[in-house]
């Protein structure tokens, strides 16, 4: 799906009047991107498209043609979306774009890193891994950051215990954090969250695109709830509890009572690593650090 200036612009100022028409506390923060919500909601098209004449045999003549409804919406719903996303970023500086791009790759590294860490280091530990399970079910350039954030904290929460059983150091923990911190405030910077502004608009058109996207995405998977693929042929728009972070560095344990392996020691290195780099490792067995662990151990 390729968003064409002009359609996008014409479909947000249509729906403006429908947007301001939300309760604000009902209002959903965005949990995903511009870019991911169009391919979030090409995929829940596909998929749904050929179950539209189910829609008579399953559901009430008016459930029917409310769901028919929500279907017809979303193309246009996560139009609306875009655009007022990229209206938000309008008033940016080429300077403010750069290193919000920067950060926003920094920032996807640290959760990473962190996360891969985090769950089987704290496995045993059921207050820490319902933290780290909510951490994982977001997506999107906020929260990355936002998750980074949570990520310092709880590490720094049990580092008497964690101290030297994984190759993270506090200073990274600090770089983390500050460039988590420097990101949350660039998105934010100039915004205000009043009525009708392109902040609140975004956060309005957000809401209203994820309120027909889960109609269908449920829908979807009820009409083909005999089919063991349905949960993958229909993507939810957050990592599901229980499952592993798609897109993450590496493969993750799921939290829980399982009880996944640890991850060895990385190799020793002569010197250490710039701090810059440990969130590029092939797997969460070998982080670069200054490989004076002696391996992961659950806390």
């Amino acid at each position: 799906m390729s968003p064409e200036p002009k359609r996008m612009n014409d479909l947000l100022a249509d729906a403006k009047p429908t947007l301001l028409e939300l309760p604000s506390e009902s209002l959903e923060r965005p949990r995903v991107s511009r870019e991911r919500a169009l391919q979030l909601t090409a995929a829940l098209r596909q998929e749904f498209a050929p179950l539209v004449p189910l829609l008579a045999e399953e559901l009430s003549p008016a459930k029917a043609k409310k769901r028919k409804a929500d279907f017809d919406a979303l193309e246009p719903r996560a139009l609306v979306f875009y655009a007022a996303d990229l209206a938000v970023e309008a008033p940016w500086t080429s300077t403010q774009k750069e290193r919000r791009s920067a950060l926003a790759r920094k920032v996807r590294e640290h959760d990473e890193l962190l996360s891969s860490w985090a769950v089987p280091l704290f496995r045993k530990n059921d207050e820490a891994s319902a933290v780290v399970a909510d951490i994982q079910r977001g997506k999107g350039i906020r929260d990355d950051a936002e998750d980074t954030v949570r990520l310092v904290a709880l590490f720094r929460k049990h580092w008497p215990a964690v101290k030297g059983q994984t190759p993270i150091k506090e200073s990274y923990l600090d770089e983390a954090e500050a460039e988590a911190t420097e990101l949350l405030a660039l998105i934010d910077v100039g915004e205000t969250s009043a009525k009708g502004s392109p902040r609140d608009l975004r956060q309005r058109a957000y809401t209203h695109w994820l309120a027909a996207y889960l109609e269908v995405f449920h829908l979807g998977r009820y009409l083909q709830r005999h089919d063991a693929a349905a949960a993958e042929r229909f993507p939810a728009v957050a990592a599901e509890r229980g499952a592993a972070e798609r897109g993450a560095a590496a493969p993750q344990a799921a939290p829980g009572p399982a009880t996944p392996a640890s991850p060895p020691a990385p190799a020793p290195q002569t010197a250490p690593a710039s701090p810059a780099s440990p969130a590029t490792p092939a797997s969460p067995a070998t982080p670069a650090g200054d490989g004076d662990s002696d391996g992961a151990v659950p806390v």
